[in-house]
């Protein structure tokens, strides 16, 4: 008993601390990758696009719903086709290596705490950044902001390795990773990183220039470029080559525009901060405290936190200036505010000043809310009471925590939170699983691909706007916005996904299946969509429609 009661209270030794909090990690991720499959739509964008993939053998040409898709650079795609062609076409071999990047920038984060505060540094920074809201949001979804956010941190870490060694190959390897981070999302983020390594450096020498001058001219910029190139834009200039202006104005829109164009909806300037009281939960309050603690000691920027600083102050600046805003575009500052936090912890001074108290309050208010809202979520969601064990189990631990005299006041501020919060993880993923029943695709596509004379050169057309998830389910094109006369008078044999309405202007059709859908254009808009899936348990269905697939021979 008391070594576990060591390890949650961080009294263990660091190795077996370290390698506890990537097993208890671990786990949960995978708690919850096993128990939530719910499919998002921008997911379907990737999926579909890996299966066209493997079904033509073009691994250069992105296509989805067998139309180019040109919009984001091709290493998501290229990953979730190796796990594919391993454990298969399905949602684990999709979702698979966004989750093991998912604890691979876990781990970055943890080695550059430990790089920069030491090995206490290094386990604080691991525990913030691992249970953010936002990261356990998408740290499972086939999309391209978990590739980002670790061959991100990738870049930097090198970075910051080499620049404190003053070893060249560090700043190679830096280079491929940023050429890797370019081929995920984009040529923009060359910018962004140049602009954090290049305040880092000024913050470095004392806003001396000539200084920075000096110590930029070490990073081997003349070979670095065209390595990050060569990686990065290889597969930029093989579209352009191929497809010319119409890959280059889709591409463009989807990156630099998107980026760093503005216009009057970008004026949003407290947007990020909006985003910050709620990202990396349970800590953002504990963020602004330290925000605020070196905003008003600019001493202890450049002595404590100029990399860290440098990271977040640079991605806050670029993406408030934006035109497009997206939480999710945050998410690679994670790493930067978990330092941040770290950094306040392991240089807090032990005299009795005002922030040392607001800090211990930014931590323990926090705890005490999630605490609350694990028996309320029991209550709320109307689980079994079994699941009442949860919040039980997770306040005993925080008892266990405060009760104990041997750990230090700061290694219980910084685990309260992070255990508090695994109740409300573990009971949220246990209610999500049955919402999948509302979103019947691998349902439908069962039906279809269960009828040999359904030939999967036969497309799936859609009454009114496309359903995302269909073309990967189904295994062929789906056609959108179809009007029920023209699916009536379309020629030879037709398959078709039909409100129930419509069947009244159906003729020799035979319904296949019947069933309900979520009656709006996306459910990217998730907290609606779990509202609507919570009034439909309680017998509402008004946000949902009867949908019949049907087919004509």
């Amino acid at each position: 008993m008391k070594k576990f009661t060591d390890l949650i209270t961080l009294q263990a030794n660091h190795k077996q601390q370290v390698v506890f909090l990537m097993v208890v990690i671990s786990m949960l991720y995978f708690y919850n990758f096993y128990v939530n499959d719910i499919w998002t739509p921008n997911e379907s964008f990737y999926a579909e696009s890996v299966r066209e993939m493997f079904e033509s053998g073009n691994f250069l040409d992105i296509k989805y719903n067998y139309e180019p898709r040109y919009n984001k650079p091709p290493l998501t795609y290229w990953l979730i086709a190796v796990s594919s062609y391993i454990f298969g076409l399905n949602e684990f071999g999709i979702r698979l290596p966004i989750v093991l990047l998912t604890i691979g920038s876990v781990w970055l984060t943890y080695l550059l705490g430990k790089r920069l505060y030491g090995e206490k540094g290094g386990i604080y920074s691991l525990m913030i950044m691992a249970v953010g809201v936002q990261l356990m949001a998408v740290k499972q979804y086939a999309s391209p902001e978990i590739p980002l956010t670790f061959f991100f941190t990738l870049t930097l870490y090198w970075f910051i390795k080499g620049y404190q060694e003053s070893r060249t190959k560090y700043y190679y390897l830096s280079y491929v990773a940023l050429g890797l981070t370019v081929l995920t999302k984009g040529y923009p983020y060359i910018v962004v990183i140049a602009g954090i390594i290049g305040l880092f450096i000024l913050i470095d020498s004392n806003f001396n220039i000539r200084t920075t001058l000096k110590k930029a001219s070490q990073i081997k910029l003349h070979f670095g470029i065209p390595i990050v190139l060569i990686i990065g834009m290889s597969w930029v200039a093989y579209m352009y080559l191929t497809y010319g202006e119409n890959f280059w104005e889709i591409f463009q829109r989807e990156t630099f525009d998107r980026a760093f164009t503005r216009n009057e909806k970008s004026l949003r300037p407290f947007f990020y901060l909006e985003v910050i009281s709620w990202t990396i939960l349970p800590y953002s309050l504990a963020f602004f405290v330290v925000l605020a603690h070196y905003i008003s000691s600019p001493k202890k920027i450049k002595s404590e936190i100029a990399f860290p600083f440098a990271w977040f102050i640079v991605m806050f600046m670029i993406f408030t200036a934006a035109k497009g805003k997206i939480p999710t575009y945050f998410i690679q500052a994670h790493p930067a505010m978990a330092l941040m936090i770290t950094a306040a912890l392991v240089n807090i001074a032990p005299k009795k000043t005002v922030f040392p108290k607001a800090l211990k309050v930014s931590f323990y208010l926090p705890a005490v809310l999630i605490l609350a809202i694990s028996f309320f979520t029991t209550y709320f969601l109307s689980l079994p009471l079994i699941w009442y064990l949860v919040p039980v189990f997770f306040t005993i631990i925080a008892f266990v925590i405060t009760k104990n005299k041997s750990a230090k006041s700061i290694d219980n501020q910084i685990s309260i939170p992070f255990y508090a919060i695994f109740g409300v993880y573990i009971l949220v993923a246990a209610y999500l699983k049955p919402i999948e029943k509302y979103r019947p695709y691998s349902e439908i596509g069962e039906v279809i691909n269960e009828r040999e004379n359904i030939d999967s050169s036969i497309p799936i057309l859609i009454e009114k706007t496309l359903i995302h998830n269909i073309p990967f389910y189904a295994e062929r094109h789906a056609i959108r916005d179809q009007s029920p006369s023209q699916i009536n008078s379309n020629q030879g044999k037709t398959l078709a996904l039909v409100r129930v309405e419509s069947l009244g202007y159906l003729s020799g059709f035979e319904s296949l299946w019947s069933g309900m859908i979520y009656d709006f254009p996306s459910e990217s808009q998730f907290a609606k969509f779990v509202k609507a899936c919570i009034d439909a348990e309680n017998g509402d269905y008004s946000k949902f429609a009867e949908y019949h697939l049907v087919l004509k021979e």
